[in-house]
């Protein structure tokens, strides 16, 4: 947390239960983040929607019908600052499985900001995607793609990060 308020970056993170979310708010984290396998969890969406702060969800693992639920979720607790984000839960994700058009559609019909969570190879999603009407952009981000960790192999490196933004 220290060197993202050095660098002057906001702090934030995915909690996956009570307890994580009251350890963040100790940090007075901006934000929370709903993972994908999360957004079904709704005594969870509702206890980070009672920190009355944004709340950005990742959609990839719900149906439309799980997703309406997590909203309704994060409303009726008195939070109305939502993100929906485009996901597919694949890792790569193959880019002809991403059905961009599906960002602009989440945001007209729960009247929500929408984007992106990518786990494609590369850039070209991304940028469609902002082309499209992503508001958010969620990339993972590695110094090496040679590095051990489960998300290296389709992270993007400094350089591609930079040519994204």
């Amino acid at each position: 947390q220290k060197i993202a308020l050095e660098l002057g970056l906001d702090f934030f993170s995915t909690p996956f239960d009570n307890t994580a979310v009251d350890f963040l708010e100790k940090m007075n984290v901006p934000v929370h983040k709903v993972a994908s396998f999360e957004i079904v969890d709704l005594p969870l969406i509702k206890k980070i929607a009672q920190t009355r702060k944004p709340i950005i969800m990742s959609t990839g693992m719900a149906t439309e019908s799980e997703i309406k639920d997590a909203v309704d979720t994060a409303r009726q607790a008195g939070n109305s600052q939502i993100a929906l984000l485009k996901c597919t839960s694949a890792y790569p994700a193959p880019p002809e499985s991403m059905n961009l058009k599906t960002i602009s559609d989440m945001a007209e019909k729960f009247k929500v900001v929408s984007g992106l969570s990518d786990h494609t190879l590369g850039i070209t999603v991304p940028v469609a995607a902002v082309d499209l009407g992503a508001s958010i952009v969620e990339k993972h981000f590695t110094f090496s793609r040679s590095a051990p960790g489960p998300d290296s192999a389709f992270s993007i490196e400094p350089q591609e990060f930079k040519t994204m933004v």
